[in-house]
């Protein structure tokens, strides 16, 4: 086994409508023995999501400038990081399913530690108008475009690159993350844009390590995933293990709606080890049932709630079919039926 650095801290970002997310990632962490403090950084979470991760996780408030550009405030982790620690980020709609050490000690050794984009079509993007709207002080490389859900890297090496990110994605004007077409605007992926034009650029070439294809997993391969022993999360897909399971784009599986973009609901990986994770007697912070849809909680009332999903996931698959050969006016009307049924939410 690989020796566990000292000095690491987990950081995530959450605000209201994330907590559950950050509740299945804090005791992922614990069952999978990663006992490093987290830091949340809070960009709008209510007073009670903060009063139940007292003594869990360090919640750092974000400034209200800063809180409210959520989606570009993960940079920002530079302000609260010491000068000789770990920092090891992670999005709250990831479940980490292994012990991390292995990826510490390599960010330890003065790696960056990431992994490829989820989107592998877009995994060739550059954009030469970073180099002016970033003010980047090197020219732009040939490098494999990276996911930023997930880093690890030491700010003993890396401190500058974290502060560097954070001065670039200040730069991003309101109003262009996810606008438009992705190939006709530079900035369309924020703050994982200018981590990526910082990786092409101002750090030399050969530091970055790519995590492999099957350490972290996307939708929709979380369907493919072999769950070995819910107990210890234990994950496995091609064979391979798996330390993580990140449930990227929306809606994210403690939302009500999520089952659509489901395929196979029963085989979701992460949506099979939420009840688990979520309401186990031995997770650090439990959730009460009420605090998700009725697919995901625990015992014979999630069980069978799960069945009903997986059918109706089935007989909207049906509808879409047998939609498409029918005149407009049916088909708009078989469609609108198929949306207006939901599996129960509450019960």
């Amino acid at each position: 086994m690989a020796p566990r650095p000292a000095h690491a801290r987990i950081y995530t970002l959450a605000d209201s409508n994330y907590f559950v997310g950050l509740v299945a990632l804090l005791n992922s962490l614990r069952l999978t023995g990663n006992e490093q403090e987290l830091v949340v950084l809070d960009c709008g979470l209510s007073a009670q999501h903060r009063d139940l991760l007292e003594g869990h996780a360090t919640v750092v408030p974000l400034s209200p400038e800063v809180a409210e550009r959520k989606f570009l405030a993960k940079p920002y982790l530079y302000q609260h990081v010491s000068p000789d620690e770990l920092v090891v980020y992670i999005d709250s709609d990831i479940l980490v399913t292994a012990a991390l050490d292995p990826i510490l000690a390599s960010a330890a050794a003065g790696r960056i530690c990431i992994a490829p984009l989820d989107w592998p079509e877009k995994r060739q993007r550059r954009r030469t108008e970073w180099q002016q709207l970033f003010g980047l002080t090197a020219p732009l490389r040939e490098e494999t475009y990276v996911n930023a859900g997930f880093l690890a890297l030491s700010a003993k090496h890396w401190r500058p690159l974290l502060e560097r990110w954070g001065q670039v994605t200040a730069s991003i004007p309101d109003g262009v993350l996810f606008h438009g077409d992705i190939d006709a605007n530079p900035l369309w992926a924020g703050d994982q844009d200018a981590f990526n034009a910082l990786l092409m650029s101002e750090v030399p070439a050969g530091t970055v390590e790519l995590l492999p294809e099957q350490a972290i997993v996307f939708p929709p391969n979380l369907e493919r995933i072999d769950v070995l022993d819910a107990d210890r999360l234990e994950c496995a897909i091609d064979g391979e293990p798996v330390a993580m399971l990140h449930y990227s784009w929306v809606p994210k599986p403690w939302e009500p709606r999520a089952w659509r973009r489901m395929e196979q609901p029963l085989r979701d990986a992460y949506a099979r080890l939420l009840p688990r994770i979520l309401f186990a007697e031995d997770v650090a912070l439990p959730l009460d049932p009420r605090d998700v849809p009725a697919w995901l909680r625990p015992g014979a009332f999630g069980a069978a709630a799960r069945q009903r999903t997986a059918f109706a996931r089935r007989l909207r698959r049906l509808a879409a079919r047998a939609a498409r050969r029918l005149p407009a006016a049916a088909r708009e009307r078989l469609l609108a039926v198929r949306d207006s049924f939901e599996p129960p939410q509450r019960g």
